[in-house]
Order: structure tokens, then C-alpha cells, then sequence
């Protein structure tokens, strides 16, 4: 579910994405606008939850990738919801 742009992602500031990764498509969400707003709110709301259904991810893969993104640096830790 990974590849190379997801790889160097990982350890440095990247900016590429492989379309059709499933991890790159959830670390664009993951520093997208619509993750951003669940994170300071707390809450999933419905623009969030389509974006989820669009890319065929979980919130706990948005929330992994997060973690994973060097870019990111864990603001996913602050996501509860």
C-alpha cells in the first residue's frame, strides 16, 4: 500500500504522489483541508466521510499516514475521532 514517493515521504519533506497508491492518496488527505478541519473540530463530518468513500480509505488510514508523513510531523496524534 505503499511506494517510493510514500517511502521518501517517510523520512523527508516530499511532495510527490503515485496515482492509484492507496498511500498516497491517503497522506493527500492527511494534509488536505477536510482532515484538517476533523482534526481541530474532533468530529468526522460529511465532506470529510465523502472524501473517505472517493479514495476508499478508512479514517485510520488518513490518520497512519499522518503519522508516517515526515511533512505532517504527527499532527495526527491530535485526531481522536
Amino acid at each position: 500500500m505503499s511506494c517510493e514517493d510514500c517511502t521518501k515521504a517517510a523520512t523527508q519533506v516530499w511532495h510527490g504522489f503515485t496515482m492509484g497508491c492507496q498511500g498516497c492518496c491517503a497522506r493527500a488527505t492527511a494534509r488536505g483541508p477536510n482532515f484538517h478541519r476533523v482534526r481541530t473540530t474532533g468530529s468526522q463530518d460529511r465532506p470529510y466521510r465523502a472524501q473517505l468513500q472517493q479514495f476508499g480509505l478508512t479514517h485510520e488510514q488518513v490518520k497512519a499516514a499522518a503519522l508516517n508523513d515526515f511533512t505532517m510531523n504527527g499532527k495526527a496524534e491530535q485526531c481522536s475521532q
